[in-house]
């Protein structure tokens, strides 16, 4: 799937569309000045050999914020990776918010998922990817699972953001306390602007407003099995915040919380669901 949001008269409008096999995007009428993009896999979830791909690219000025319909859920493979690819650009002026919701491993699931981006100097980008491992209010548990999540991110030209992610749970990996110490949910987030070192005060404050969160500058806090942990850092003009939960509703509540105060607005109605 490919989508190209343009710049028109104050207001962001689809400029162009390609759709192919399961990956679809569907656009919800808003009275907003930006152009909400609402991504579905029309297949029900990944397995092992999919592989989806997605192409946006934000034109001058014109501002995205890209979600996807509900969780996506990474079943059980008999071998091969699932795959999602996707691919962003994000012109002079542009802005775009990639806040999909939480990507779900069930026992067995092997994902391998790859977010390149390049931006221009003066655009702005957050990006989010939360995951959960397995539905706890469901008695899942996730023994044997691997997630290798790879992002790239070019400002200018310039590599300034590379993080690599390889996850391998053979039972218990996930309980140490060097990686997440029994929690079940995790996300990162990263905000990418002219301003984003400026706000990390900002940030740390939000972290601290919201009930159940250890100490945001990364401290050892009240622990993971009674909420989230959270911490945030910044450094040449990106801001970066880690996220770990005791489960998913834990994680997606304090998401919730954080962005629609970090944002000002109100987070896509989707996410409401």
């Amino acid at each position: 799937m490919s989508a190209k949001p343009g710049h028109r008269r104050g207001t962001t409008v689809l400029d162009g569309l390609y759709q192919q096999g399961a990956g679809k995007a569907r656009f919800p009428r808003t009275h907003s000045p930006w152009l909400e993009a609402v991504l579905l896999n029309t297949a029900g979830g990944i397995t092992g050999g999919d592989r989806l791909t997605t192409g946006v690219s934000v034109a001058d000025g014109a501002h995205l914020v890209a979600t996807t319909q509900t969780a996506e859920r990474v079943y059980r493979s008999l071998g091969e990776d699932g795959c999602l690819d996707a691919t962003v650009s994000v012109a002079g002026g542009g802005v775009c918010e990639w806040l999909p919701q939480e990507t779900i491993l069930f026992d067995g699931a092997r994902l391998k998922r790859t977010l390149n981006v390049e931006m221009a100097d003066d655009s702005r980008l957050t990006l989010l990817e939360p995951v959960v491992l397995g539905r706890q209010a469901m008695g899942e548990v996730v023994r044997r699972a691997r997630l290798v999540d790879q992002w790239r991110i070019r400002r200018g030209g310039r590599l300034v953001f590379a993080d690599a992610l390889r996850f391998e749970e053979t039972g218990t990996l996930a309980r140490r306390r060097g990686v997440l110490d029994g929690a079940r949910a995790f996300a990162s987030l990263l905000h990418v602007a002219p301003e984003a070192e400026a706000r990390l005060e900002e940030a740390r404050a939000i972290l601290a407003g919201l009930p159940g969160l250890a100490d945001p500058r990364g401290d050892v806090g009240a622990g993971a099995g009674v909420g989230v942990e959270a911490g945030a850092s910044a450094w040449d003009g990106m801001l970066s915040l880690r996220f770990v939960a005791a489960d998913g509703a834990c994680l997606r509540r304090a998401l919730m919380a954080f962005l629609e105060r970090f944002r000002a607005v109100a987070l896509p109605r989707v996410w409401m669901m």
